[in-house]
């Protein structure tokens, strides 16, 4: 028989991914004893955020066969309930208190190359 686990789970609204990437689990075991791999840059480290930042909490109230789903929504550092129809502000506490069914997280500051290519005006 299939039950839903009911449970209360804490989650951080920041999340730091570094000690996860593959580089710098090679590095804490072999340090710089190794090249960087194929197209990397000697630092890289500059290149990309290892930092992660909560944007979304999906909540399900029920049991696991029928319930209700709830999304919450952080749009420039404002919380929003969306319930349906209905979409309101809510405070950081709020979200911190939620039962989180999922979490969905967004990279803090993206990086990219510029291409290397010019244009011919």
């Amino acid at each position: 028989m299939s039950r839903k686990i009911d449970r209360y789970l804490q989650f951080p609204f920041s999340l730091d991914m570094a000690p996860y990437l593959s580089s710098s689990i090679l590095r804490s075991r072999y340090g710089n004893r190794i090249f960087p791999f194929d197209g990397d840059e000697q630092d890289a480290s500059g290149e990309f955020s290892s930092q992660f930042e909560l944007f979304a909490v999906i909540t399900h109230s029920g049991k696991l066969d029928a319930g209700h789903y709830v999304t919450y929504l952080r749009l420039s550092n404002q919380w929003y309930k969306c319930d349906d129809a209905w979409i309101t502000q809510v405070n950081d506490d709020i979200v911190r208190a939620a039962q989180g069914y999922m979490m969905f997280y967004v990279q803090k500051m993206l990086y990219y190359r510029a291409s290397e290519r010019t244009v011919a005006t």
